[in-house]
C-alpha cells in the first residue's frame, strides 16, 4: 500500500470521566483511521498517569487494550466503525466524534495527535508502584503474554495476571524507591500477595524497584525483609530492568 496517497484521515479522542455528575473528563487515548480501514492506530496514555487506584488502572487498561487489539487484525477499524464507537460509548468512557485531518504519514500523524491531545504533562515521573507496573505490563506483553492488570482472582487482587493454557501466573509489583518514611503499606501488599498465592495455589513472581541510595535505613531494611519473605516462599524476584532484557529466561512455569 502506498501510504503517501492516503492523505486524509479521521481521529477521535478517547476520554474518561470518572465522575459523570461533575463532568470532568481526561483524554486517555487518540484513535486514527481512514475511510476504508487501510491505515490507522491508537496511542494510549500510561494507566498509572490516569489514576492512582489499581482497580481503575486495570479497568482502563482492559478497555484500551481491547481497542488496540482491533488494529492488529486484518481488517482495521474504519471511519464507519469509529463513528459507531462515538455513538455507543457515551458514559464514563466515551469517544469524541471523528474529525478530519491530513495524513502525510500515519505513524507521524498519530504521534503528533497523541503529543498534542493526550500525552501527560512532561514532568519527571517518580518510580512509583504504578509507574513500575506500567513497565512490567509493557515488557510482558512485548514477550507475547496476555496480561490482565489489577485483577481479582477469588478474594485477592493481583497487580498483573499472565494467562497461560496451563493456568495463570500472578505478579506482585513493589517500589521502595518512593517510600520516604513508612514502608508498612508495601509490606502489607507483599503479605497479601503471598497469602493469596498460598490460598489459591497459584505460581507467582515479583518485581521490586529497590530503594534509592539515600533511602532511610528503615526502608532499606523493609525491602530486605520483603525479599526474604519471597525467598522463603520460593517466589522469583526480578528487577524492572530484567524484564526488558530479551536474553533473560522468563519461563513462567
Amino acid at each position: 500500500m502506498d501510504v503517501n496517497r492516503l492523505d486524509r484521515g479521521f481521529y477521535s479522542v478517547v476520554r474518561w470521566r470518572p465522575n459523570a455528575t461533575r463532568d470532568e473528563a481526561r483524554n486517555i487515548a487518540v484513535v486514527l483511521v481512514d475511510s476504508e480501514g487501510q491505515f490507522g492506530g491508537i496511542r494510549i496514555a500510561p494507566p498509572s498517569s490516569l489514576s492512582q487506584d489499581v482497580r481503575q488502572q486495570g479497568f482502563l487498561d482492559t478497555i484500551l487494550q481491547g481497542l488496540e487489539s482491533q488494529f492488529g487484525e486484518k481488517h482495521r477499524p474504519d471511519l464507519s466503525h469509529l463513528r459507531s464507537l462515538s455513538e455507543t460509548l457515551s458514559q464514563s468512557l466515551y469517544v469524541t466524534p471523528p474529525r478530519a485531518t491530513a495524513v502525510p504519514d500515519p505513524d507521524l500523524t498519530l504521534h503528533a495527535l497523541y503529543k498534542a491531545l493526550v500525552q501527560p504533562v512532561s514532568t519527571p515521573r517518580s518510580l512509583s508502584k504504578g509507574v513500575v507496573t506500567d513497565q512490567v505490563v509493557i515488557a510482558l506483553r512485548k514477550r507475547g503474554w496476555g496480561v490482565r492488570r489489577g485483577e481479582y482472582l477469588g478474594d485477592f487482587v493481583f497487580d498483573a495476571v499472565v494467562d497461560r493454557p496451563q493456568g495463570a501466573v500472578v505478579w506482585d509489583v513493589l517500589s521502595f524507591a518512593t517510600i520516604k518514611r513508612d514502608p508498612i503499606p508495601a509490606e502489607r501488599d507483599a503479605g497479601h500477595f503471598l497469602y493469596g498465592i498460598e490460598r489459591l495455589k497459584l505460581p507467582g513472581r515479583a518485581v521490586i524497584q529497590p530503594p534509592l541510595d539515600d533511602s532511610s535505613d528503615q526502608v532499606q531494611a523493609s525491602c530486605a525483609r520483603v525479599r526474604h519473605w519471597f525467598e522463603e516462599a520460593r517466589v522469583p524476584v526480578h528487577a524492572p530492568e530484567d524484564l526488558k532484557d530479551p536474553q533473560m529466561s522468563l519461563a513462567l512455569g
